[in-house]
């Protein structure tokens, strides 16, 4: 018998499965497997889900997969669906201190009532059906229970570890999203990036759109490929940055026009509604019209300027917590980040450097967990190449939420390539140590390595909601 199985055989022991309070349902989760990956995840998705009046169909559903900059796609998306008059209601994949924190509907997440009624829905349904669910499925279906009953027009559901058996892939996506193709998760997905690339593209549907933010123009072409065949409608993928502040736009402009394609695509080929915005042209042309402006028009556009995304994202850019979160206001400035494989990390140390061109760095330090399947040669070339712009020191500690590498391994290996670090078992006492040695007004404290890591920031700071 295993542990989930367990946990529910004892909650229907006591006679509190119809009646858990929101303190028990997150006990519950804690206990139960986080996730699986095998044909039995489609199988007990589709179940709960007959058995919950097919739920998933209620709304249209966007699905974005990838290995970074799945989130902040999604985040972009719903601001340019907003500003179009399209109510969305998100799904994300995990969370940082709170469950609550994975269903945002304008731009909050869900209350601790709501979020209690939607999951006691799910885990009523799943108990009394013997249906053995992970966390992550149980999580996914009730954020389906709760956006059905909202006033909203469609939900982007952010794909968990990949795609062909990640739990939101029982459902049918209007449009499916890859961000990145990169080495994550390979134990599940494959051993290469085709076989990892073909694997995310689990989640195309026969006429749904799809689009990609994939550099590679080989693989894109493998890609286009594959979703053809499954008879997927291509998009052209993203090339060009949004239109975004300094620094940020080298660093998520391709995430943000991600979210630009997402939004016309919904906008415009689903709904059929034009956008001048999404188009980001500044004198409009309606679909049909051929040649230039006429005066009128111009005239027009003069007085009743259209807006354009680059004012659009003037005004409305922010990024989510933990992504190239910039604490200024602590001594010494701290800077949280989730990345955890090698295409986040060098997107983050690009960051690091755009800030120091900004600003000098006076000192730095980091702090870093590493995950098992991440290229420790690879991680350790890059803060190599950023020491010698930036001279610091690197505190590499545990993961709490993955399986992470051997500090002490990791500290032998830093000092033999000449990078100054310190291998630690303690979260909590890194973080002491690092401050000791970064200048309080000019230096920089930077904690990644996963979304745990940066949990354990605000747990160390005794922060409960964030």
């Amino acid at each position: 018998m295993d542990a989930s199985t367990q946990v529910i055989k004892k909650i229907n022991k006591t006679g509190m499965e119809k009646s858990r309070s929101y303190g028990q349902i997150i006990q519950l989760l804690d206990s139960l497997r986080p996730y699986d990956y095998t044909p039995e995840v489609i199988k007990r998705m589709k179940k709960l889900d007959l058995l919950l009046d097919n739920v998933s169909t209620k709304k249209d559903i966007i699905l974005v997969g990838g290995a970074t900059g799945k989130s902040l796609s999604i985040h972009f998306a719903t601001k340019l669906l907003k500003d179009e008059g399209f109510n969305a209601g998100v799904a994300y994949s995990s969370h940082f201190l709170n469950y609550n924190e994975r269903f945002i509907l304008d731009n909050q997440q869900i209350s601790n009532k709501d979020f209690t009624d939607a999951l006691n829905t799910v885990l009523d349904v799943a108990i009394e059906n013997a249906i053995d669910s992970t966390a992550f499925e149980i999580l996914t279906m009730a954020s389906l229970v709760y956006f059905a009953s909202q006033n909203i027009d469609l939900i982007i559901m952010e794909v968990g570890v990949g795609g062909r058996y990640d739990a939101t892939n029982f459902c049918n996506p209007i449009i499916s999203s890859v961000t990145r193709i990169a080495q994550d998760n390979a134990e599940l997905l494959g051993n290469d990036l085709d076989e990892i690339s073909k694997e995310m593209l689990e989640i195309v549907r026969p006429n749904a759109w799809f689009i990609s933010a994939e550099q590679s123009k080989l693989r894109l072409q493998k890609m286009k490929q594959i979703v053809e065949e499954k008879g997927g409608k291509w998009s052209m993928p993203i090339r060009k940055l949004a239109n975004l502040p300094y620094i940020y736009e080298q660093l998520y402009g391709r995430t943000v026009s991600l979210g630009e394609r997402i939004a016309q695509i919904y906008v415009e080929n689903i709904k059929q509604k034009f956008s001048p915005l999404l188009r980001g042209n500044l004198l409009a042309t309606q679909k049909g019209q051929r040649g230039r402006p006429t005066l009128e028009a111009k005239r027009n556009a003069e007085i009743n300027p259209i807006k354009t995304l680059k004012s659009f994202w003037t005004a409305q850019f922010n990024l989510l917590k933990g992504r190239f979160e910039i604490l200024d206001k602590e001594k010494p400035t701290i800077l949280l980040d989730c990345a955890h494989n090698i295409d986040g990390f060098e997107n983050l140390f690009l960051g690091l450097r755009l800030l120091h061109y900004q600003k000098p760095l006076k000192d730095f330090a980091l702090i870093i967990g590493v995950d098992r399947n991440v290229d420790e040669l690879e991680l350790l070339k890059l803060i190599r190449y950023f020491s010698k712009k930036i001279s610091g020191y690197v505190y590499f500690v545990p993961l709490k939420d993955r399986q992470s590498k051997d500090v002490n391994d990791l500290e032998q290996k830093a000092k033999a390539l000449d990078i100054k670090a310190k291998g630690y078992s303690s979260f909590d006492v890194a973080f002491e140590a690092a401050k000791s040695v970064v200048d309080q007004r000019d230096g920089l404290l930077c904690i990644t390595g996963s979304m745990g890591i940066v949990s354990q920031y605000w747990e160390n700071r005794g922060i409960k909601k964030i």
